[in-house]
């Protein structure tokens, strides 16, 4: 998981080109733009279009890039937040789960040291696993597609 920091949003602008979609997409928005260069030209040196004709259309195609801008931030805040409550969905299912866990075996152990360990161990697995969850190395491995290897040294919940 990449992590930015917002007050440097400036030095982004600079490390456009290292982006993976730009340059995926570089082939093909060079193309459209002779495509529209050639088109352009056409239009002004054979067909004799005046420059007043394109003036009148810029306010229209403002607000059409506008709608088109918008309906993007809508469908990315929509996938962040059903991301979100999927993780709070299963966070929620986590802690029911230990709950009853601990129901269970409270009721099933008879030695008081064995209550206190799981007492002790139940929340404490909750808690590392959400360290493990938040650390960087975990999410490099999670989201670079490599296995995680289930050694219980670098898989701390294990």
């Amino acid at each position: 998981m990449i992590s930015y920091n917002t007050k440097d949003w400036f030095s982004f602008i600079f490390h456009f080109h290292k982006s993976d979609t730009v340059r995926q997409l570089f082939p093909v928005m060079f193309a459209i733009g002779i495509y529209a260069a050639v088109v352009g030209y056409f239009e002004v040196v054979y067909l004799g279009i005046d420059e007043n004709h394109y003036i009148k259309n810029i306010p229209m195609m403002h607000g059409i890039l506008g709608f088109v801008i918008s309906l993007l931030l809508v469908f990315r805040t929509n996938t962040a937040y059903d991301r979100w409550w999927e993780a709070r969905k299963l966070w929620g299912a986590l802690v029911n789960n230990s709950r009853n866990f601990a129901i269970k075996l409270s009721c099933m152990l008879k030695d008081e040291n064995d209550r206190k360990f799981f007492r002790k161990f139940i929340p404490a697995y909750a808690s590392v696993l959400y360290k493990h969850l938040n650390n960087s190395e975990t999410a490099k491995q999670l989201f670079d597609d490599v296995d995680l290897e289930l050694d219980h040294h670098k898989h701390k919940p294990n």
